[in-house]
């Protein structure tokens, strides 16, 4: 069956002849004493005039219109200029047809989306599954690089986060702009495989591991900068398309993907955490566990080829066309300087990342060693998958509870768990008194942390923010700059004593702890206040937009 026999010809491919249409309304008025009545008071009206005739007629021939279509037995005088191929008994149900979603396929004519519900969002999993092995590999590594190099895996992530915001601040958002969100996050995903590698390198070759370490990081972090700004821009407009399509409201369709999109990444993430502990368990070496992500992360880049490139608009083309190169590389900045939401944004963005130092650098590296006694790192995959996977479901979980409970109170339960981890420790100091059940805790309250991150904040700047890549590249900037910030002052912060708060590491280094707990509490009592006057300022804007737009007659809303 095809699109045509659904389709109903325009008004416009009907030609009237407008002498039967004459005659058939006279039969009408002359049968109807109603509709007698109403001509002959329209004849002995005093104010006729012409302009009445021409607005007489036009309501005739539209009255014959809508007769013709609603009515097709009536005899009429009607030729098509192509033929009419709906039968008669299924005119109604056409009309129907002419407002839904009929078709599967990719490609629709009834929807105010050229593709249908359907394919957006196989076409989304598809993308976020590929997205997620890649970038898994990538946090594999990343967990075990304190674990594996000491001191060098935390210079060494510090150059991976210093690269990675550069590239979001100055050069990401022109990149995305100009070949496109689904190229670049392409792009992104192949200079990944850089740093995963790097590890193979430093681990087969120990006499160049510092120079291979700290060069694929750099590397690695561009690609980073690109993989992000673009995996935003691709999640707004998918969130728009599978809005048109499904008659959703934007927030909806940006929620529910948001919490799709996390579920799958965090979800892989527990797999390909696990895989370090299941192949050291199993007796292979560490030369091979890093091979293994490699692997994965190039057969993910391979098959990317297979995703939806949507293709920017005429309007977005002509608006990047007018843009110099440098106002695109530098659109992330001038966001963040030129938007007070921004500003009270960032430390939603804070909070995760300091947390994200201290589990990397403290807990995974030292933490677990003394709890377990687990010198050649075998739990830390183990246990960094728990909040992968406690990640995974909360957000799934989080992701169709928005549009109940709000982004707003997922975000606020978000802060509360990175709360609870740094006064966890702050309060039970003494790392001789953890144990197995405590660190479980510990990293599924990260887990609850990371789905709220992965899923509602993104999709508040989606909703927030009208340039998604310029969001998206903030959220790249402020958690990359923390992050940095985050592993100086981990490897940096030095204490004189040993102490509860002033631990002595594995190098036989004294790091004081307690920095990065009070700036992990501190940045999660400032996320939560700024998170509410951020959405306290977009409201304002809406509403001053709404009445500009009724003032102007023009209907269009943020």
């Amino acid at each position: 069956m095809t699109d045509d026999y659904h389709r109903i010809p325009d008004n416009n491919e009907f030609e009237i002849d407008t002498a039967n249409a004459d005659e058939m309304m006279q039969s009408t008025n002359s049968s109807s004493p109603a509709a007698a009545n109403a001509t002959a008071a329209t004849a002995d009206s005093p104010d006729d005039s012409s302009s009445s005739d021409a607005t007489s007629t036009t309501q005739t021939l539209e009255t014959t219109m809508t007769s013709a279509t609603l009515f097709p037995s009536m005899n009429m005088n009607i030729s098509h200029t192509e033929p009419q191929i709906i039968p008669q008994q299924d005119e109604s149900m056409a009309l129907l047809h002419e407002h839904e979603l009929i078709h599967d396929t990719a490609i629709t004519t009834e929807s105010p989306s050229q593709y249908s519900p359907k394919y957006i969002l196989h076409n989304f999993i598809l993308l976020s599954v590929l997205f997620s092995a890649n970038h898994g590999a990538v946090v594999a590594c990343l967990s075990l690089a304190t674990a594996r190099l000491g001191d060098l895996g935390s210079y060494q992530s510090s150059v991976l986060y210093l690269s990675y915001t550069l590239s979001a601040l100055i050069g990401a958002t022109a990149v995305v702009k100009s070949i496109g969100a689904r190229n670049s996050i392409q792009v992104g995903m192949w200079i990944y495989c850089t740093y995963v590698a790097c590890f193979v390198v430093a681990t087969l070759f120990p006499r160049i591991k510092e120079i291979s370490a700290l060069v694929g990081a750099f590397i690695g972090g561009i690609g980073g900068g690109f993989l992000w700004t673009a995996q935003g821009s691709y999640f707004s407009r998918a969130s728009e398309e599978y809005a048109l399509a499904k008659g959703l409201s934007i927030e909806s369709a940006t929620s529910l993907l948001g919490g799709i999109f996390a579920g799958i990444y965090l979800g892989e993430e527990v797999l390909l955490r696990l895989l370090s502990s299941f192949m050291i368990y199993s007796g292979w070496s560490w030369v091979a566990v890093f091979i293994g992500y490699t692997m994965i992360a190039i057969v993910a880049a391979l098959l990317m080829v297979f995703t939806e490139d949507y293709p920017i608009t005429e309007e977005e083309r002509q608006k990047y066309a007018s843009q110099s190169t440098f106002y695109k590389s530098t659109v992330t900045l001038r966001l963040f300087v030129s938007d007070p939401k921004m500003k009270y944004m960032a430390p939603l963005c804070a909070a995760f990342a300091l947390t994200s130092v201290f589990i990397g650098t403290f807990v995974n590296a030292e933490v677990v060693k003394i709890a377990l006694g687990d010198t050649d790192s075998e739990y830390v995959g183990l246990l960094t998958s728990i909040a992968s996977f406690v990640g995974g479901i909360m957000s799934v979980v989080f992701g169709f509870a928005a549009s109940r409970i709000g982004n707003a109170s997922i975000l606020v339960i978000g802060c509360m768990a990175f709360f609870l981890i740094a006064l966890s420790f702050l309060l039970g100091p003494n790392l001789s008194h953890w144990n197995l059940s405590s660190l479980i805790m510990i990293y599924g309250l990260q887990g609850v942390g990371r789905a709220t991150f992965e899923g509602a904040l993104k999709a508040e700047y989606a909703n927030v923010f009208e340039d998604k890549e310029a969001a998206f590249g903030n959220i790249i900037f402020q958690n990359g700059l923390v992050t940095t910030i985050g592993f100086i002052v981990a490897a940096h912060a030095s204490c004189a004593e040993e102490s509860n708060y002033c631990i002595k590491f594995e190098d036989g280094r004294l790091h004081n702890t307690l920095i990065l707990e009070l700036m992990i509490i501190g940045s999660t009592i400032f996320a939560v206040a700024g998170y509410h006057r951020a959405k306290f300022l977009y409201k304002e804007e809406r509403a001053q937009h709404e009445l500009e737009s009724r003032l102007l007659g023009n209907d269009h809303l943020l």
